[in-house]
């Protein structure tokens, strides 16, 4: 255990009647996003100032001030909701009339596609983008729009002509918690809209990232392709000073080592008394519970709510990917939320307690950034459950006392593990998820002779994959087309922002809530049984849910039980991978998967629909925890056990993380590796 206290952080103001807007001083770090985006030669600006200070307002300033239009994007549709209510605060503080402004999402457009009574989504998606001078939504609707996915036939290059036409700028927020694939489709998208204005500088787009750490890949690729970018960084002190402004709170904060041995559960359960004590000594605290798997949080919810929300009338609410709307929106004026990332990305809510969990460097720096950001509390406390090794390095820096926020945050990014950067991605499967964008492109260009546009796009994706020497995407187009041919279900998850989800079930909740999660997850933490598709679609329609968002699940389940400790997953293939070891770490789509274990009773009906699924999928004969310690994947990295007909264990990843292992297994012998016979 390691005691600290974290001295409260204060952000430079900007100077003189430039700085004013309305009620508003502007910090510093604001005031020259505003001005890097008047700059006609910065096209990308990363402002990376600290977590609770303000990068949002930063990000509207041009739409606030000068009428510019944009297209802001939010990882979770969660944050989207909460930064539409952020829009009318900042009307009001800056003084300033706003753009008309709408959300977009698919819920949104179902509701508005039901209103109008309409029945073509994308003429729903278009009325928005035309009517509106601020638009929120996600990053993956934008990216099946502007790769051409979005509609059929020739209206497919509708919405992406639209966007272009309407907006002047894109708003990326939270950027830091997208991984490679999403980098690299946002970077095909920059280089799209480049293209498509370099002979109208006064029509190019602008695009302002706002992240918490900066993308070293989003770097490179930048340099690549000649578009200009700033970084604009926050102007911090520790001690209160004239011009300066306070954003954080200063606060106690005690390290503490958790392990698979001895899990966060434990420890809630072992410091009860500590976590009582603290509501009971400051009336009117807020606090927070921050983890990772949502199976935990509801465990939490539970014996929280039983030993003290019932005895002591501390009430506890929950937050997390399986909660219930409304219960999602009551938690916030719980005395304890129980989240997941649903609440930590982002998600600004007072709190003077917190208690989370962090196995890499970024997690830890985004839920410490939860707590200190409003005043009002006489006290500020927080508990971080780290692995021991990160907690021994960090014990080597200090012992106890007073820390700078800056430092402590350089000190916890050197203490975790450096996380896989993937190096070889772009080069390996970028260059096919440009390749979908030009073979788009192409066919469209048959019809409207846009071969032009069409060059010029191959030019610039070359420049981002390739070189002069060695253009890439001819080999990119060709790669793209043997695996449409051979295995498309790997296509399709390079085509998607975030991957596909053949996974997807239905699931009436112990909450009796409906909705849809992961498979395999469900099979580890639940006990269940499963229903007929039309008893779970009558019972959507009894209680007038959209009927869309619930069909073409892999399968149905009621689950009756989240089980106090997650269940081994083991799933099984019924070949010899032994005898095929030249397929092991290459990606490839396979199907005949099956559960191994946990047993369930509904496990043979599971395992014969799961059998007839073609997965994205990579297989290695590396230990789970070996891949993963000797890769620093992190441990939430989605690998699984796998025994194939001769019980020999493999580890097997699917989906988008099949293809992010593909770029560092690609080039490893297997441990039994045989010989090709050619």
């Amino acid at each position: 255990m390691l005691q600290l206290q974290i001295l409260p952080v204060y952000s430079e103001e900007y100077p003189g009647s430039q700085g004013q807007i309305g009620s508003v001083r502007l910090l510093k770090h604001q005031y020259e996003t505003w001005e890097a985006f008047k700059d006609p030669d910065v096209d990308v600006i990363f402002n990376v100032a600290m977590t609770g200070d303000g990068k949002s307002l930063a990000g509207y300033l041009p739409a606030l001030k000068q009428k510019k239009h944009v297209i802001a994007m939010y990882p979770t549709n969660e944050l989207v909701k909460d930064q539409e209510r952020g829009l009318e605060s900042y009307r009001q503080r800056l003084e300033v009339r706003l753009s008309a402004y709408t959300t977009m999402y698919g819920a949104r457009i179902t509701e508005l596609m039901r209103e109008h009574e309409t029945k073509v989504r994308l003429e729903e998606v278009r009325k928005l983008l035309v009517n509106n001078g601020i638009v929120l939504t996600n990053p993956d609707l934008v990216h099946l729009i502007m790769s051409h996915q979005y509609g059929w036939d020739y209206l497919r290059k509708e919405l992406p002509t639209t966007v272009g036409a309407y907006y002047d700028y894109f708003l990326y927020d939270e950027f830091h918690v997208f991984g490679v694939p999403q980098v690299v489709s946002v970077m095909n998208m920059l280089g799209y809209l480049d293209v498509t204005y370099r002979d109208k500088p006064s029509d190019r787009k602008k695009f302002v990232f706002l992240s918490a750490t900066p993308n070293r890949l989003l770097n490179t690729l930048l340099d690549r392709s000649g578009l200009r970018y700033r970084k604009i960084e926050g102007h911090y002190s520790s001690m209160e000073r004239d011009g300066y402004r306070r954003i954080l709170q200063g606060c106690e904060l005690t390290l503490h080592e958790v392990s698979q041995e001895r899990t966060t559960e434990q420890w809630v359960i072992e410091h009860l008394d500590e976590i009582r004590a603290f509501f009971e000594q400051h009336k009117g605290a807020k606090g927070a519970i921050l983890v990772n798997s949502v199976a935990t949080a509801r465990r939490l919810v539970m014996l929280l709510k039983e030993q003290l929300e019932k005895p002591y009338g501390i009430s506890v609410g929950e937050n997390t990917g399986l909660t219930d709307p409304e219960k999602r929106r009551e938690s916030f004026e719980k005395a304890i939320l129980v989240g997941t990332s649903t609440v930590d990305i982002g998600i600004d809510f007072r709190i003077n307690f917190l208690v989370f969990e962090a196995y890499e460097a970024g997690s830890f720096l985004q839920r410490f950034g939860r707590l200190g950001r409003h005043e009002g509390f006489d006290a500020y406390e927080a508990h971080a459950l780290i692995p021991r090794f990160v907690l021994e390095r960090l014990a080597q820096k200090w012992t106890r006392g007073e820390v700078e926020r800056e430092q402590f945050n350089r000190e916890i990014r050197e203490a975790f593990p450096t996380e896989q950067e993937f190096a070889h991605y772009a080069k390996l499967w970028g260059v096919v998820q440009a390749a979908q964008v030009l073979v788009e492109l192409q066919g469209q260009s048959k019809m409207d002779e846009n071969q032009e546009f069409t060059a010029a796009l191959t030019e610039e994706y070359n420049r981002l994959y390739g070189s002069a020497e060695k253009p890439a995407m001819k080999g990119g187009i060709g790669k793209f087309h043997r695996f449409k041919k051979n295995f498309p279900a790997i296509i399709q998850e390079l085509s998607s922002f975030r991957g596909q989800s053949p996974l997807s079930c239905g699931v009436w909740d112990t909450d009796d809530h409906l909705q849809t999660y992961d498979l395999f997850f469900l099979l580890a933490n639940t006990e269940f049984a499963l229903l007929e598709e039309e008893d779970f679609m009558q019972e959507v329609r009894k209680r007038g849910l959209e009927e869309g968002d619930f069909q073409k699940q892999l399968l149905y389940f009621r689950v009756f039980k989240y089980v106090p400790e997650r269940m081994q997953l083991v799933l099984g293939l019924r070949d010899d991978l032994g005898a095929q070891s030249e397929i092991l770490h290459h990606a490839l789509a396979l199907d005949g998967f099956f559960v191994d274990s946990p047993r369930h009773t509904d496990l043979d009906r599971v395992n014969r629909k799961l059998r007839g699924l073609k997965l994205a999928c990579i297989f290695s004969d590396m230990p789970r925890r070996e891949i993963k310690g000797k890769l620093s994947l992190g441990a939430m990295f989605p690998i699984y056990r796998l025994r194939d007909k001769t019980g020999a264990e493999y580890s097997v990843a699917f989906g988008q993380e099949a293809l992010l292992l593909d770029s560092i297994l690609f080039f490893r012998k297997p441990k039994s590796d045989r010989p090709l016979m050619l």
